[in-house]
């Protein structure tokens, strides 16, 4: 009763958090063209939409809608012609209630972090005790990556708990194999790959962890067949290879009707050939014939659905570098040390402090050493493998190795009984990340730690979705109408429509899609600008418009709305 009461009193706190987050924030980029695709995917079992990111997360975020009264015209041309951006504003701005129509499908991402905040407390309480399960759930609930992801409809809070999932199904599995371990263990590693492509990163994490599993000193049992256990002696190594063996052909066998099930079992786009033929293969095919022919023999022989391979195809093909932002600097490449800056800017430091403390102490953990290994090897792997893409457009992709360092960082309630000065040092640094956490609400996308500047200090710092996904724009007008604006000039960053939010304000030059049809080119003195945080390090605007865009960082904001969007009074003529 005890655990159950700390667990519902975490889910209760992260929903009241999250939901109240949600209700005020407006569509983040790729919120709009996520959940119109993924209602097409459930209603019409068409996936001519999005097709660069597995459905999954998207397919459970769309179910609430099915029991809403929503619109849809399939003869749109924006929908004949795939145009997901165009698609996307129609469908939520001009035929149904965007907001009404967010707040249903946010709410069934928060279900799924509470899944992942569950999933935590659990596995800690499994091998730590319930003092480091709470300790887990706590920093997991009120993590600002957490709160923030787990309230959009986007991948990244799917990622997470299913790449989580899988790694202690795994556990479980290798450690008494039955079926129901083993087909769990299966539907996650399935259910992370239908989720998104980074995902894979489980491969070489399970296979590692499989290797792992020949030399632990602990038994494994095979209750599959029938019940028996093998050590690592050298006469029981081959058994337990083959055994090893077994459940990975299980684990791979469950994810494949997995990722089938994922796309309805549907194995084309559409019903429609027309759209089928009109996707062009050849035009994401990745150079590499490594990567390439696999996936070309696996279309060929139908192993998987086309729009899955598709968006494999993108995913190889387009994970190049692109601009960032990084500490005042912008780059057309990215930065190496990009993630590692992310992760010191935006993570609290009572959360850094508590992993600190796990690490030094180490010595004294008394789970068995096969535990830690399903603990550290997963963050160590995914880090070696993401430090290498060039792909610097947000610290979301950490995400995943989040929950392992919440487990981690749990095991110091473990040492509470020890010495007073470390207990208290412990506590302490739990209880700054919780209140670290607490004053940003309801902004945690805009989340930075107290060595970063705070929130406020954000947009010199980092841009996109660190900090700027589009999501204040619903609350630009309030800003206005409370210091006596009437009309301002925008230059916004994102997919939400400033008509249906009422935005008293011209379009200047920015990056919305789908692209405005009307926008102004000039800034005179008095002139009102709001401008997005990411518009004004130029990460994506174009090269004319940068000018501007460097007139304003040489000046004070007088206001920041929901710390995204920076307000300023124009004393220059541009252009």
């Amino acid at each position: 009763m005890k655990s159950a009461a700390i667990l519902f009193s975490g889910l209760a706190l992260f929903l009241t958090l999250a939901l109240t987050s949600a209700r005020g924030s407006s569509s983040t980029f790729d919120e709009c063209a996520h959940l119109p695709a993924a209602y097409t995917h459930l209603a019409l079992r068409d996936f001519r939409l999005t097709p660069d990111h597995p459905p999954l997360t998207k397919l459970v975020a769309a179910i609430p809608l099915l029991f809403a009264d929503v619109h849809m015209k399939p003869d749109d041309e924006a929908w004949r012609l795939r145009r997901q951006w165009e698609f996307g504003k129609r469908f939520l701005y001009r035929w149904n209630d965007a907001d009404r129509l967010f707040f249903r499908a946010r709410a069934a991402v928060a279900v799924l972090a509470c899944a992942l905040a569950a999933g935590v407390f659990f596995w800690t309480r499994r091998h730590w005790g319930l003092a480091a399960a709470s300790l887990a759930l706590l920093l997991c609930v009120l993590s600002p990556d957490v709160l923030a992801h787990g309230q959009i409809v986007s991948t990244d809070l799917g990622a997470a708990l299913f790449v989580f999932l899988a790694v202690a199904a795994f556990e479980r599995a290798t450690e008494r194999a039955t079926w129901g371990r083993v087909i769990a263990s299966g539907a996650a590693f399935g259910a992370a790959l239908a989720t998104k492509y980074s995902a894979l990163v489980l491969v070489p994490v399970l296979g590692l962890l499989s290797v792992g599993t020949l030399f632990w000193r602990e038994p494994m049992r095979m209750a599959l067949t029938r019940a028996r256990a093998t050590t690592p002696a050298a006469d029981d190594r081959r058994r337990r290879a083959i055994d090893v063996l077994v459940v990975l052909a299980v684990v791979v066998a469950v994810a494949w009707l997995v990722i089938w099930a994922a796309y309805l079992f549907q194995p084309s786009f559409s019903a429609d050939p027309e759209v089928n033929a009109a996707f062009e293969w050849e035009r994401v095919r990745p150079d590499n014939p490594f990567f390439a022919e696999p996936i070309q023999l696996a279309r060929r022989l139908s192993l998987l659905p086309d729009p899955y391979l598709f968006g494999f195809f993108r995913f190889v093909k387009h994970s190049e570098a692109r601009p960032s932002f990084l500490m005042g600097q912008r780059s057309e490449v990215g930065h190496w040390y990009y993630f590692p800056a992310t992760f010191a800017l935006k993570t609290p430091i009572g959360l850094v402090i508590l992993l600190g403390i796990a690490l030094g102490t180490a010595r004294r953990d008394t789970a068995p050493a096969r535990v830690l290994w399903f603990l550290w090897l997963p963050v160590a792997v995914y880090l070696a493998l993401t430090l290498t893409r060039g792909l610097n457009i947000g610290h979301r992709h950490l995400l995943p190795i989040y929950p392992f360092l919440f487990v981690a960082a749990g095991r110091c309630a473990t040492l509470l009984r020890g010495s007073r000065p470390l207990a208290a040092a412990i506590a302490a640094a739990a209880a700054w990340a919780a209140l670290s956490v607490a004053r940003v609400h309801p902004h945690y996308l805009a989340y930075f730690n107290e060595a970063a500047g705070g929130p406020a200090n954000g947009y010199r710092l980092l841009a996109d979705s660190n900090l700027d996904w589009g999501q204040d724009l619903k609350r630009l007008p309030a800003w206005l109408r409370a210091h006596g604006v009437a009309h301002a000039k925008l230059s916004y960053f994102g997919t939400a429509d400033p008509e249906y939010y009422r935005v008293p304000a011209d379009l200047l030059p920015g990056y919305m899609l789908p692209r405005p049809r009307q926008e102004i080119r000039s800034v005179v003195p008095g002139d009102v600008v709001a401008v997005s945080a990411t518009n004004l390090a130029a990460v994506y605007v174009e090269p004319d418009v940068r000018p501007l865009m460097a007139l304003l960082r040489a000046r004070q904001p007088i206001g920041q709305v929901g710390y995204s969007i920076l307000v300023y009074r124009a004393d220059f003529t541009w252009p």
